[in-house]
């Protein structure tokens, strides 16, 4: 078995975020709920948690489902 050898030190190259929305919209015949997820892709990688979700709570006013989730996404890519 190869010996495995271990980084010391790794580079981080923060890419774009995506950001992405959660909604109820009701119950099916099984009384199940459904959801659907919008996404919305290249958000600035340094914007703000708050900056970020005050958008997303501005789509969600536009929307007639119910938000069930906010989520922001990192991509982040890893090199030594």
């Amino acid at each position: 078995m190869p010996e495995l050898k271990l980084a010391a030190d790794v580079v981080e190259l923060k890419n774009q975020s995506s950001l992405k929305i959660k909604y109820d919209c009701g119950l099916d015949d099984n009384q199940k709920v459904i959801t659907r997820t919008r996404s919305y892709s290249n958000v600035k990688a340094g914007a703000k948690p708050l900056d970020v979700f005050n958008v997303a709570e501005t789509l969600i006013s536009l929307q007639k489902h119910d938000k069930i989730s906010v989520m922001k996404q990192d991509n982040t890519d890893l090199s030594l």
